[in-house]
């Protein structure tokens, strides 16, 4: 059998890899090869960090923890599998809890002063952004399916 804390450290890790492939991968989508990228209008890049945070946050708690949740299931892992239901609102309230991190970023970029980012410099933003989201998201939606909360 799995050990559980070993378990959540990969997790963990696999979420925070898949997050910042998701936000390079938006980040080119969104802003191109643009540069410099604008903080505020017209590219709007503080702002996107709210769509960024939901949706990558969102992932980060959803798809491990239904792995997690399979694992159980197949007695890979100690527990009782809870309901697919409960994961998805708990995946939807940690999305909801990181948009305030979102709001925290924007008020720091708000009283920076920044006005613009050279292209590299707010592609590794974003995409380091994206791995914190999945180090502070997925523990604790994988460790509430493992202890059924």
């Amino acid at each position: 059998m799995t050990d559980p804390k070993a378990y959540v450290r990969r997790q963990t890790l696999f979420s925070m890899v898949i997050t910042m492939a998701i936000s390079a991968g938006f980040f080119l989508l969104i802003f191109g090869t643009t540069d410099p990228i604008a903080v505020w209008a017209p590219h709007n890049l503080a702002l996107d960090f709210l769509p960024q945070s939901g949706a990558a946050s969102f992932m980060a708690a959803l798809m491990p923890a239904l792995q997690t949740r399979s694992a159980i299931a197949k007695g890979a892992l100690p527990g009782t599998a809870p309901s697919v239901g409960s994961i998805v609102v708990r995946a939807i309230m940690l999305a909801l809890l990181a948009l305030g991190l979102a709001g925290i970023v924007i008020g720091v970029l708000q009283f920076s002063g920044a006005a613009s980012f050279a292209w590299g410099t707010a592609f590794a933003i974003k995409v380091a952004y994206g791995a914190l989201l999945g180090l502070l998201i997925t523990p604790p939606a994988v460790r509430a399916v493992l202890t059924k909360g």
